[in-house]
C-alpha cells in the first residue's frame, strides 16, 4: 500500500478474538453464537485474500477505497469483540470472589438492567457483522487470489553492542575532534564547524561518534544537542530545545524569559552545541541565535551544524566545512558485509560475496542505504532472494533524496506484515524522538501488533525481536544502552529520512501534535496520537472528542497544568489501548474497558481510584515518581493481564495491596513494600517468576524468618538484573538476631549485575555474598549501613565490578581483607581490575586499602573516587594514574602531597571540616586540575621539592574554579602572607574564585586578586568581618578612593556578596563587562555607590535582607533609571517603600518581591517589558495600580503567596480576578517556595 498500515495484522487479531474461548463463552451466554460464528467465517475468508489485496490496491483506487473501508470496519469488529473478552473477564473474577471483598467490581459496574446492556451488545456484533460481511462480497468482486501469510521472522534476542568506529569516516572523525579541542578563535568565542552531505550520507552520526568521544566530553564543559529538522528556522523552539536538554525540564516562557534562562544554563560555560539536520538559510534568524549563544558563551564554545545544503552553512558562516564525500566502494563492502553477514551460523558462498559486492556498490556509496540493504539481505541466506533483489529495478538510478526513500522503501517492503505494522506505528513519534525500547515493546503489545500463538508468556521477548530486526535492517539507528541500580534502558532513534518513510506508510492514522494551536476539527481517521510538549494542551476530553477513534494517546503536557476532571461518557465510548497523561484519573476510569497501558508517572496524588483495579486488560500500569503516592488500590489481584507495574520514586508508598503474588504474568515490579499488617506480606513473591529488571524490597526487618525469606525464591528469579534489600528500621524482630538467616535466605541467581544492602544488621555477610561464583557477574555493589560487619566479601576478585560504594560501616578496618593473600597462592596480582567509580563514606575505623607486605596492582581503571568521613586512613589508593576526579572529606591522615601527583586529575575538592591537620602538609594543584574545592585547610605549603621551580602560570593554565570555604592557607590573613601568595601563582587562569566563611578576612586581599587576569565571577559567602576598607597602607597612598583605584577586575561579569554584615566599601574599578550583582544580608552596604563606581549598568541585580538603615530609607535614584536591567529581586526586611515612584526600568523583564512593607504599587507605575511578577510574603500589599494591563502589558507570569488581602481579590469571586484571570501562568496562594534560601542559591554561576 502507497499509505496507511498493512491490515493483514489488524484482520488476524480480529479472527483470533472471534474465536478465542472467552468470547465463545460469553456469547453462549448471551445466545449471540451464530453470530459470533457468521463473524469470524467472513474474516476468515478476508484473511486469506488480504496479502494479494494489499499489494494490489498500490495500483487499483477501487480496492484502495475497500482496503479502507475493511480497516475501519475491522477496528470496530475488534472493539466489539474486545468488549465480549472483557465481559468475560469480569465474570470469572466476580465468580472467584463473590463476597463483599468484590463490592468494588460488583457495585460500581453492575449493569441497571442486563437485558438493555446485551441488547446493546448484540446490536453492536450485529452491526460488526453486517459491514463485514457487505465488504465479503465486495471483496468477491475484485478477482483476489488466496495466499499464505508470509512467515514471522523471530530472530533470538541479544544485547546491543555499541560500534566505537565508523566505517570509512575514521579520518574525518579525527579531523573533528582535532579541530573542537584547538579551534580557530572566532569573534564572540564561539566557532561554527559543519558537516554537509545529502540525506544517508552519515552526517548525524559522524556528528555523535565525535559528539560521544571522551576527549570532546572532557575538554567540554556543557555538551548539548538539538535536532532542528524543520524547514523553518524557529528560534524559540531551538532556545526551548537547548534549555530542556540542559535542565530536564521543557519550558513555556515567553522569548525574553527564555532568553534570560539560556543565558543562566550556558553562564560563560566552554560548551559543544551540535544543531543537527538544519535547511534553513535565513540569515537573519541565524544571526538573532548566534547573538543569543555568544552573550554567555565561553572561550573555545564550539558550534556544529549538520545539513545536506551548503547553502546553510554559508549562512552560518561555518568553517571549516566538512563536505562528506559518499564511501568507496570497498568501504561500502566492508560496512556491508558487517551488516548482511555477521550474525549467520554458515558460511556465505562466493555468489553471497558477488552479489553483495554489487549491491554495496549499487548503494551509491550512502552509509544509511548500505546498511538497510545489509539488513535486508542478512535477514535471507536464501540465493534466490538474494537474486531476486540483485535484479529489482530500483537500482537503475540513485542521486537523489526521492530515489533513496525508494530503495528504503524497498527494504520495507520485504518486511513480514506485522513489522510493518510496527515501523509504521513509530511515525506517532515527532522527528528524532528518543524512543525507549522497552516503553515501544509495550505499545505495541497493547495495540495488539505482537502476533502470537495464543499464549502471552514470551510477548515481551518477541517485540525485542522486533526491535532488533528493525534496527538490523538499519529502519533504527543510534541505538544507546544504559543500565544502573535501578533501571536499565536501550534507546533508539530513527533517520528523518526513515521517519519519512514510516509517516508515509502510516497516513493519518498516526498524528503529532506539537504546534501550540493545533486543536481543530474531529479527525476519525486518527488511530495514535503524539502531543507534545509545546503545546496548549486543553485537556483529555478534547482530545478524546477531536480524536474519537484513537487507540494511543501520550500526552506529555507541562508538569505545570492544572488536572482536569475527565468526562467519564468519553472513557465509557472510547477505544483507547493505551494512554500517557497527568490529569487525576476520576473513578470512572474503569469503563476503559480496552486499555493496555496507563502512564501516570510524575502525577501528584496520594492515591488512585479504586475502580483501576476492574481494567482487567491493563497490561502495564507506570507510577514512576508519583512521590506522595501512599496506597495503591486494594483489589489489584483482579487485574489478571498485568504485567509491568512501575513504583521507582513511590517514596512514599507505605504497603502493598494483598494478592499481587496472584498476577501470574507480571514481569516488572520495580518496589515492594513489606508491612504485613495492613498488607501483602513477603510470601506473595514466591510464585512470581517471570519477574525481571530492577525490584526493590523494602522493610525486611518485618520478616519473622528464614522459611518466610526464603518463599521468594530469589534465586529462580533469573531474569532479574538489579536488587535492592533493605532493612528500614531497627527492632527487637527486625535486628541482628534474625539478619543474617534472612539475608542467606534471600540469594538471588548468579547473572545479577546490581546490587544494593541497606541497613543488614548482621554480624557478617552470609556465605552466598562471601563466595565469589554467586556474584561474578555483578557490575555495581552498594552497602550501606551494614554496621556489624567488620569484613567485605572478597569484592576485589569480581572482574566485571564497575561501580562500588560502602558507606556506614563503622567495624571496617582494611579495605582488601586476609583472605585475599590465599587466592591462588599469589601474593602479587591486579585487585578490582574493572572498577571505575568508588564511594567511601562515614567508615570512622578504615586504617588502610589492604595488609602492609602486600604487593598489589590495585585500581588501575578508576576514574572516579569519593572518600568521606574515614578519619584513619592513611591514603589513596596507588595505581590510580587514570584518576580523574577526587573528592576528600574529613580524611585528616590523606597527605595532600600524594594527590600533587596524580597526573590526569581534573576536579578536587578536599575538605576538613573544622578537624584540624595534625602536622603540616605540603600541596600543589595537579597539573590537569580545571576545578579545585579546598574546605578547613589551614597548615599547608606550596610543594617544592628540591631542584624544582615552581611552575609558572603561563605552563598552568587549567585551574579554572577555585573555591576557598574555611580556608586560610590561600589567603595572605592566614598564618603566613608569603607562602600563601606562593599559591596564586597557580591560579592565574581562574575565572571562577569563590570565597566562602572565612572570618579572618577583615581587608580585601588585593595581592591574591591582582594575579587573577582572567576573573569573570567573584563571589563570596559569609564572612563576618570583612570590612573591604581601606588598609593605612591604601589610605597613605590614595586620598581620593574611587579616584585611583587599587584593584581593576577589567574582565568580571558577575558579583555577588551575601552574609557579610561589616562591608562598608568595594574597592574595584570593574569594566562594562560586569552586569550581574548580587548583595544580600550586607546592611552597611551603600547601593548607590555600587551602582555609581563598581556596576553602572547592570542587566541583573538582587538586592536582599539588609535592615533599615540611611542608605536603604528610599531608593537611590540611580537605581530608577537603570535602562539595561532586565531582572530584579528585592526584600526581607528592606526599610523602603514596596516599589517607588518614578521608576524608570524599560528593559526589565522579571521583577521578585519578598517581605516589603507597602500597601500599593505607586500610581505611575510602568514596566512595559515585564514578563515574571512574584509577589511574595508582602503582608501589607492590598491593591495593584489602575490599568495593571496596561502598565505591565507584557506580563505573562503572576504568582502571588502569603499576601492575603491581594490574594483575595485576584481569586475567583474578587474584584481583580477579571483583571488577572487571563495571565498564562497564574498562581494565587500557597505554592511550594525555596524560602530565603532564593537569594544565595541565584547567583550559582560558579558549576561547571
Amino acid at each position: 500500500m502507497a499509505s496507511g498500515m498493512v491490515l493483514s495484522p489488524l484482520i488476524s487479531v480480529a479472527v483470533k478474538k472471534s474465536t478465542d474461548a472467552l468470547t465463545e463463552k460469553i456469547c453462549g451466554m448471551w445466545d449471540m453464537d451464530e453470530n459470533r460464528k457468521t463473524l469470524g467465517r467472513y474474516l476468515l475468508a478476508i484473511q486469506v485474500k488480504i496479502e494479494d489485496a494489499q499489494e494490489q490496491a498500490v495500483h487499483n483506487p477501487a480496492l484502495k477505497a475497500w482496503m479502507q473501508d475493511l480497516d475501519a470496519a475491522a477496528h470496530e469488529a475488534v472493539d466489539v469483540l474486545d468488549e465480549f473478552q472483557y465481559e468475560a473477564l469480569r465474570s470469572q473474577v466476580i465468580s472467584k470472589q463473590p463476597s463483599a471483598s468484590s463490592k468494588v467490581i460488583k457495585g460500581f459496574f453492575t449493569h441497571e438492567n442486563p437485558f438493555i446492556f446485551r441488547y446493546k451488545m448484540s446490536n453492536k456484533l450485529t452491526k460488526a457483522l453486517n459491514k463485514i460481511g457487505k465488504l465479503v462480497n465486495e471483496m468477491n468482486t475484485f478477482n483476489l487470489t488466496p495466499r499464505d501469510p508470509p512467515p514471522t521472522i523471530d530472530r533470538e534476542t541479544q544485547s546491543f553492542v555499541v560500534e566505537s568506529k565508523v566505517i570509512g569516516r575514521e579520518r574525518e572523525k579525527e579531523q573533528i575532534v582535532s579541530e573542537l579541542l584547538n579551534p580557530p578563535r572566532e569573534r564572540d568565542n564561539i566557532s561554527v564547524f559543519a558537516i554537509v552531505g545529502i540525506g544517508g550520507a552519515g552526517k548525524t552520526t559522524l556528528a555523535q561518534y565525535v559528539f560521544n568521544d571522551e576527549r570532546v566530553k572532557e575538554h567540554f564543559q556543557l555538551s548539548l544537542w538539538v535536532c532542528v529538522s524543520i524547514d523553518e528556522f524557529n528560534v524559540i523552539e531551538i532556545i526551548k530545545s537547548i534549555i530542556e536538554r540542559a535542565s530536564g525540564d521543557a519550558s513555556k516562557n515567553s522569548k525574553e524569559m527564555l532568553q534570560h534562562e539560556l543565558r543562566k544554563i550556558l553562564d560563560k560555560k566552554r560548551y559543544l552545541l551540535v544543531l543537527d539536520d538544519v535547511w534553513s538559510k535565513e540569515r537573519e534568524k541565524w544571526n538573532e541565535l548566534r547573538m543569543l549563544l555568544c552573550s554567555a558563551a565561553g572561550a573555545g564554545s564550539v558550534i556544529i551544524v549538520t545539513t545536506r545544503d551548503q547553502g546553510v552553512a554559508s549562512t552560518m558562516e561555518a568553517f571549516p566545512n566538512h563536505n562528506l564525500e559518499k564511501l568507496t566502494d570497498e568501504d561500502s563492502y566492508e560496512l556491508f558485509k558487517n551488516r548482511a553477514f555477521g550474525a549467520w551460523v554458515e558460511k556465505p558462498t562466493e555468489e553471497h560475496y558477488e552479489i553483495g559486492k554489487t549491491i554495496a556498490h549499487k548503494c551509491g556509496g550512502l552509509p544509511l542505504v548500505v546498511n538497510a540493504m545489509g539488513g535486508l539481505m542478512g535477514s535471507n541466506q536464501e540465493l534466490c532472494y538474494w537474486r531476486e533483489i540483485l535484479e529489482n529495478k530500483v537500482w537503475d538510478s540513485l542521486h537523489s533524496t526521492e530515489e533513496i526513500s525508494s530503495i528504503l522503501k524497498l527494504s520495507y517492503e520485504y518486511l513480514p506484515s506485522h513489522m510493518k505494522q510496527c515501523f509504521a506505528f513509530c511515525a506517532v513519534f515527532p522527528q528524532d524522538y528518543v524512543i525507549e525500547r522497552e516503553t515501544l515493546v509495550q505499545l505495541w503489545i497493547a495495540n495488539d501488533f505482537i502476533p502470537t500463538d495464543g499464549s502471552m508468556k514470551n510477548i515481551e521477548n518477541k517485540g525485542r525481536s522486533i526491535f532488533n530486526e528493525l534496527h538490523r535492517r538499519s529502519f533504527f539507528q543510534n541505538i544507546k544502552e544504559e543500565a544502573t541500580y535501578e533501571f536499565s534502558e536501550i534507546t533508539c532513534q530513527m533517520h528523518d529520512l526513515m521517519h519519512d518513510l514510516a509517516t508515509e506508510i502510516a497516513g493519518k492514522k498516526c498524528s503529532t501534535i506539537l504546534e501550540p494551536n493545533y486543536f481543530g476539527s474531529a479527525q476519525k481517521e486518527v488511530r495514535h496520537l503524539h502531543v507534545g510538549y509545546h503545546t496548549k494542551f486543553r485537556g483529555i476530553n478534547n482530545i478524546l472528542k477531536q480524536f474519537p477513534n484513537i487507540h494511543t494517546c501520550m500526552v506529555y503536557d507541562d508538569k505545570n497544568n492544572k488536572p482536569n476532571k475527565i468526562d467519564f461518557y468519553l472513557l465509557k465510548s472510547c477505544s483507547l489501548r493505551a494512554l500517557n497523561m497527568r490529569e487525576y484519573p476520576p473513578k470512572e476510569i474503569g469503563y476503559m474497558k480496552h486499555i493496555r497501558y496507563l502512564n501516570f508517572s510524575g502525577l501528584s496524588v496520594t492515591a488512585l481510584p479504586e475502580t483501576i483495579s476492574t481494567l482487567y486488560n491493563l497490561q502495564t500500569l507506570k507510577l514512576s515518581r508519583c512521590w506522595n503516592i501512599q496506597k495503591l488500590p486494594s483489589e489489584m489481584r483482579y487485574l489478571i493481564n498485568l504485567r509491568h507495574l512501575f513504583l521507582h520514586g513511590c517514596t512514599s508508598l507505605k504497603h502493598m495491596p494483598i494478592g499481587l503474588g496472584q498476577l501470574n504474568y507480571l514481569q516488572t515490579l520495580t518496589k515492594y513494600v513489606l508491612n504485613p499488617s495492613k498488607g501483602g506480606s513477603i510470601r506473595e513473591l514466591n510464585q512470581l517468576n517471570l519477574l525481571s529488571g530492577y525490584i526493590r524490597l523494602s522493610g525486611l526487618e518485618s520478616i519473622r524468618d528464614r522459611d518466610d525469606a526464603q518463599s521468594v525464591n530469589l534465586a529462580k528469579k533469573t531474569n532479574l538484573c538489579s536488587l535492592k534489600l533493605k532493612w528500614d528500621k531497627t527492632s527487637n524482630e527486625g535486628g541482628a538476631g534474625n539478619s543474617k538467616p534472612i539475608l542467606e535466605a534471600l540469594m538471588p541467581h548468579d547473572k545479577l549485575k546490581y546490587l544494593h544492602i541497606s541497613g543488614y544488621r548482621g554480624f557478617g555477610f552470609p556465605k552466598w555474598i562471601m563466595e565469589v561464583p554467586i556474584i561474578s557477574n555483578l557490575k555495581g555493589l552498594k552497602l550501606k549501613q551494614c554496621i556489624n560487619c567488620a569484613e567485605l566479601p572478597p569484592l576485589w576478585l569480581l572482574p566485571l565490578l564497575e561501580d562500588l560504594h560502602i558507606e556506614k560501616m563503622g567495624n571496617l578496618i582494611s579495605f582488601v581483607g586476609s583472605m585475599c593473600e590465599n587466592v591462588e597462592g599469589k601474593k602479587s596480582f591486579i585487585i578490582f581490575p574493572a572498577l571505575k567509580n568508588l564511594t567511601i563514606r562515614i567508615l570512622p575505623n578504615l586504617e588502610s586499602w589492604h595488609e602492609e607486605g602486600s604487593e598489589f596492582v590495585a585500581f588501575p581503571e578508576l576514574k572516579t573516587l569519593a572518600i568521606d568521613g574515614c578519619p584513619k586512613l592513611k591514603s589513596i589508593p596507588t595505581h590510580v594514574s587514570l584518576l580523574t576526579s577526587l573528592e576528600l572529606n574529613n580524611c585528616t591522615e590523606i597527605k595532600l602531597r600524594q594527590i600533587s601527583y596524580l597526573p590526569m586529575l581534573s576536579k578536587l575538592s578536599i575538605s576538613l571540616n573544622d578537624m584540624p591537620l595534625r602536622e603540616p602538609d605540603a600541596f600543589r594543584p595537579p597539573k590537569n586540575i580545571e576545578e579545585l574545592k579546598i574546605v578547613g585547610y589551614e597548615n599547608v605549603y606550596p610543594l617544592e621539592e628540591e631542584g624544582e621551580l615552581l611552575i609558572s602560570c603561563q605552563t598552568r593554565p587549567v585551574l579554572r574554579k577555585l573555591t576557598i570555604l574555611k580556608s586560610y592557607c590561600f589567603l595572605s590573613c592566614g598564618p603566613s602572607k608569603v607562602v600563601a601568595l606562593e599559591f596564586w601563582k597557580y591560579f592565574a587562569a581562574v575565572e571562577y574564585l569563590v570565597i566562602d566563611q572565612c572570618d579572618n578576612l577583615v581587608f580585601w586581599p588585593e595581592e591574591e586578586l591582582r594575579s587573577l587576569k582572567c576573573l569573570k565571577f567573584l563571589l563570596i559567602f559569609d564572612c563576618r568581618n570583612l570590612t573591604g576598607a581601606l588598609t593605612e597602607q591604601q589610605q597613605a597612598l590614595s586620598l581620593e578612593y574611587y579616584l585611583t583605584p587599587p584593584l581593576p577586575l577589567t574582565h568580571l561579569e558577575k558579583f555577588v556578596f551575601d552574609g557579610c554584615p561589616e562591608l562598608v566599601q568595594v574597592p574595584f574599578v570593574c569594566s562594562k563587562s560586569l552586569k550581574y550583582l548580587s548583595v544580600n544580608k550586607c546592611p552597611k552596604l551603600n547601593i548607590g555607590e555600587m551602582l555609581t563606581h563598581v556596576i553602572t549598568d547592570p542587566t541583573e541585580l538582587n538586592i536582599g535582607e539588609i535592615t533599615p538603615s540611611t542608605h536603604w530609607s528610599v531608593w537611590p535614584d540611580n537605581m530608577k533609571h537603570l535602562p539595561s536591567l532586565n531582572y530584579l529581586v528585592i526584600g526581607w526586611y528592606l526599610g523602603i517603600e514596596l516599589v517607588p515612584p518614578g521608576l524608570h526600568l524599560p528593559s526589565l523583564m522579571e521583577l521578585r518581591i519578598f517581605e516589603c512593607p507597602g500597601e500599593s504599587f505607586p500610581p505611575d507605575l510602568h514596566l512595559p517589558s515585564l514578563v515574571y511578577l512574584e509577589i511574595y510574603e508582602c503582608q501589607g500589599i492590598k491593591s495593584f495600580p489602575p490599568g495593571l494591563r496596561n502598565r505591565l502589558p507584557s506580563l505573562q507570569r503572576l504568582h502571588i503567596n502569603d499576601c492575603p488581602a491581594l490574594e483575595r481579590r485576584c481569586r475567583s469571586g474578587g474584584d481583580y480576578y477579571d483583571l488577572v484571570s487571563s495571565i498564562p501562568d497564574l498562581k494565587i496562594g500557597i505554592y511550594r517556595h525555596k524560602g530565603k534560601s532564593l537569594l544565595k542559591n541565584l547567583p550559582c554561576i560558579c558549576a561547571s
